[in-house]
């Protein structure tokens, strides 16, 4: 019984993705006799998660490729489950099967599907798809009606034409940097999100709310409880909005001795205020609060849902102030602290991360500029002419 899932950007194009959902469903419908709404799944829009249970009953991975695509965490994620499954079936059986279509959504011309995907991509003869891809088949509908019925066609006889029973994935990992992203741009600013946090295991014995931690401290989810990486999931979103190539540590040693060394890779702290008050953790929290310079800063997620972190706020503003005097007292001048909810600290991050990268381009500008050969420097004229 075939059932796909449509992967896709999210929050982008949400309308006509939502339509071509609902063609698609329709169209295997009309293959099958069976109810379009029985027929396909794909994640909530409006969210970063990725919907295992959703992944591991569809047969068939349906991947609507654009330029963003293997930037987003969850696109990897869907990607790499879907191939993990393929890999964990042929061993088993020695069978192939048709479970991912690359689609393309919008033409990538540095990494079409044939060079990018060891799936074999759709093949349409229409010449528009091949060029301009679906989205632009979907917003001149009246023009390309033929074209685009090609394409939902040829995609509802390929997701029928699947029946091998792909086993699930227990255990599988959906947080960032799980696997290769074929599709990421090389050349782009580096950030290190540094999580200073704990695993659930590791946790203070006066710390009760274990649901917003996992089997290490990567899985902290100070938003989400039982949602492990989420925070981790949505840095890597938000970096890669902004161009820049992410990565996530957690607060250790080696960590530690990355942030500052390179004056090109931007360090965002992510700090658990619980953390602060362990004592294995004040030594390393020293060593990073000893070198902030331009290209580090630090955010503080502590959410209004945890009723336990608010009952002790002053206790873990105290332990935050000891461990990080410097870092604490430097970003004084808008919220990076208890930030409440996703939403605040989203927009904290873009605002942190724009910064960052505006001081790190200033510093290399400052560094390339000559001298001056005789004399003082002059003065920037003022008036109508400075800038």
């Amino acid at each position: 019984m075939s059932h796909f899932y449509l992967s896709h950007v999210r929050r982008v194009d949400e309308e006509w993705v939502a339509a071509f959902f609902r063609d698609l469903s329709a169209a295997v419908a009309a293959c099958t006799g069976r109810p379009s709404e029985t027929l396909g799944s794909r994640g909530d829009p409006y969210t970063l998660e990725v919907p295992l249970d959703s992944l591991s009953r569809s047969t068939v991975l349906v991947a609507l490729l654009s330029p963003r695509y293997f930037s987003q965490s969850y696109c990897v994620a869907e990607w790499n489950y879907f191939q993990q499954r393929l890999d964990v079936h042929w061993s088993r059986t020695g069978r192939r099967a048709d479970a991912v279509i690359p689609v393309v959504w919008e033409p990538d011309p540095d990494h079409p599907p044939a060079a990018t995907s060891p799936f074999p991509p759709l093949h349409v003869p229409s010449q528009a798809y091949q060029r301009d891809g679906v989205l632009h088949l979907l917003r001149l509908k009246a023009r390309y009606q033929d074209e685009y019925n090609e394409v939902l066609d040829a995609l509802a006889r390929r997701i029928t034409a699947a029946r091998e029973q792909l086993p699930e994935m227990h255990g599988f990992r959906t947080t960032a940097g799980a696997g290769v992203r074929p599709g990421a741009r090389a050349g782009r600013r580096a950030v290190d999100f540094v999580m200073a946090s704990m695993s659930r295991q590791d946790l203070p014995a006066d710390r009760q709310a274990g649901q917003f931690y996992g089997d290490r401290p990567l899985d902290w989810s100070p938003y989400a409880p039982e949602g492990k990486g989420a925070l981790a999931s949505l840095v890597t979103d938000v970096a890669t909005a902004l161009d820049l190539a992410p990565d996530v540590l957690a607060l250790d040693d080696k960590a530690v001795d990355r942030v500052g060394r390179d004056p090109d890779r931007l360090v965002v702290l992510l700090v658990d205020a619980w953390v602060a008050r362990v004592r294995e953790k004040q030594r390393l929290f020293a060593a990073v609060d000893g070198r902030p310079g331009r290209s580090t800063t630090v955010l503080e997620p502590r959410s209004e849902d945890d009723t336990e972190s608010a009952a002790r706020s002053t206790e873990l503003d105290e332990a935050v102030d000891r461990m990080l005097p410097l870092l604490r007292s430097s970003f004084a001048e808008y919220q990076r602290w208890s930030l409440p909810d996703s939403e605040r600290f989203t927009s904290a991050l873009r605002k942190a991360l724009i910064r960052l990268q505006n001081d790190a381009m200033k510093s290399v500008e400052a560094d390339r500029a000559p001298a001056p050969t005789t004399g003082l420097a002059p003065f920037p004229l003022l008036g109508r002419r400075s800038s």
